[in-house]
């Protein structure tokens, strides 16, 4: 098998990386590459201002290097996921790329843990249509929109969340941001409501399936490499040589 070259493939734009990954899931479709639920993924959900997007670029940098996988790691944060969500045909070809059962089963999972009673339900579906499918596909790393919720059932799965005190992440947001330590603050503040209103609006809340991550990190205590070596290190410790196979 022809394998993808690693750094060009982060500078594909979604379109490519979209047709490059179907087209090796359909091989793994017909039985001629490794099975899907030997392909981990990862997801980070964190405290606003932590930095889940930076680190998950960070973590398959590590990943595509030191593994040299066929199919590369590729980090999805919130505005990609989205724009996978609302492009038609790359939703299609993401979601498609399923086979009936796994879809069958994801539809039964989300009438079950999804608000259908709010309009913006239907919108946020079709948006966690393709994060499973991605995680699903493995080789994922997910960040955000509550990913870590609708796949948390998944056996392929590794789940982190990043935490800091507050006062870490308003410096963060005013480094970032170029704002005032008040303003920045308040900005935190607001923005963790956001993402409680966020969860509260689209989940069903039923405490048998609330949010257990794997590992939480304290993103004040460690630096983007090192918490990226320790969540190397969680998933091979859960998942072996496939981590190196795939």
């Amino acid at each position: 098998m022809t394998a993808i070259p690693h750094a060009p493939h982060q500078r594909l734009n979604l379109d490519a990386r979209i047709a490059v990954h179907v087209q090796a899931w359909s091989k793994i479709r017909e039985g001629k590459s490794c099975p899907q639920e030997h392909c981990p993924f990862v997801t980070i959900s964190r405290q606003f201002g932590c930095e889940g997007a930076a680190l998950a670029q960070v973590l398959v940098d590590l990943l595509n290097e030191r593994c040299r996988p066929t199919i590369p790691w590729v980090a999805y944060d919130h505005e990609l996921i989205d724009r996978v969500a609302k492009e038609l045909h790359l939703s299609r070809a993401v979601v498609e790329s399923l086979d009936g059962q796994r879809r069958t089963e994801m539809s039964e999972l989300f009438d079950a843990i999804l608000n259908r009673k709010v309009d913006e339900a239907v919108v946020y579906r079709k948006l966690a249509e393709v994060a499973r499918a991605l995680a699903l596909h493995g080789h994922a790393v997910l960040v955000g929109r509550g990913t870590s919720l609708i796949t948390q059932d998944l056996k392929n799965g590794l789940h982190i969340r990043l935490v800091a005190p507050l006062e870490w992440r308003a410096f963060k947001l005013s480094e970032t941001r170029h704002l005032s330590q008040a303003e920045a603050l308040q900005a935190a503040i607001e923005g963790e409501k956001q993402r409680d209103r966020f969860i509260k609006t689209f989940f069903i809340h039923d405490p048998a399936y609330e949010f257990h991550p794997d590992l939480t990190l304290d993103n004040s205590r460690f630096n983007l490499l090192q918490l990226a070596e320790i969540v190397f290190t969680a998933l091979s410790v859960r998942f072996g040589e496939t981590l190196v196979s795939a």
